[in-house]
């Protein structure tokens, strides 16, 4: 029943901040590279912040109450998650490759130019395969004009959920949180294959270096 199921996502949401923001609240965290990102947001530049799908944990806590606008896919996983984003003062907008990808895709991009929206996207999608960025980010950079900002964090103690097909990631109380932003990419509107192909090289090697640069001495249970 609808009812139900309401009730079952109210009461998940709200756990789900409970853990998260008592999980934070029981770490040290640290931020690097936020000067760069501050100076585009007060010249008004659009962002869209990309970052691996096993980081969103931490990434929702981090966007907190902000009115961010994260991509979710329209399953039934997305739904909690676009229920936890919710409740963490984000603006989800829902949709993926296999579904509704087309309406999202211009939702977004009338959010970022009309809006000046911080939009956040997965860069490996809902489904996979990890650590490959698909190209929906990038595209609406291109026709937006807006910046891409690679984001990743670690944790000196964390949880890695070795069944799942991200390997997601799940930080431990009393250790440390570290956050990074990447350095910002902007693309020109006529992208080409080839180029295409270079610069969602490029962002993966960027979304790697940064979480090889925020992992150090992580403890891994």
């Amino acid at each position: 029943m609808a009812w139900l199921r309401r009730i079952k996502f109210f009461l998940l949401k709200k756990l789900a901040r409970m853990l998260i923001e008592g999980i934070v609240a029981c770490n040290k965290v640290s931020v690097e590279g936020q000067d760069a990102i501050q100076a585009l947001k007060k010249d008004g530049q659009p962002l869209i912040y990309i970052f691996w799908h096993r980081h969103i944990l931490f990434v929702i806590h981090k966007f907190r109450d902000c009115g961010a606008r994260p991509l979710i896919s329209l399953s039934d996983d997305g739904d909690l998650v676009a229920a936890v984003a919710d409740e963490f003062g984000m603006l989800p907008v829902r949709g993926s490759s296999s579904r509704g990808g087309a309406r999202a895709f211009l939702e977004l991009a009338r959010l970022v130019q009309k809006e000046k929206a911080e939009v956040l996207i997965t860069a490996d999608g809902p489904k996979g395969p990890a650590r490959r960025v698909k190209e929906g980010a990038v595209q609406l950079a291109a026709r937006t004009g807006a910046w891409v900002v690679p984001i990743s964090w670690g944790a000196s103690r964390v949880k890695v959920l070795e069944k799942s097909w991200d390997r997601f990631l799940v930080p431990l109380p009393f250790g440390r949180i570290h956050f990074a932003y990447g350095a910002p990419m902007r693309f020109g509107s006529d992208l080409q294959a080839v180029e295409m192909e270079h610069t969602l090289k490029a962002l993966s090697e960027q979304l790697d270096r940064l979480q090889s640069q925020v992992q150090g001495g992580n403890d891994i249970v």
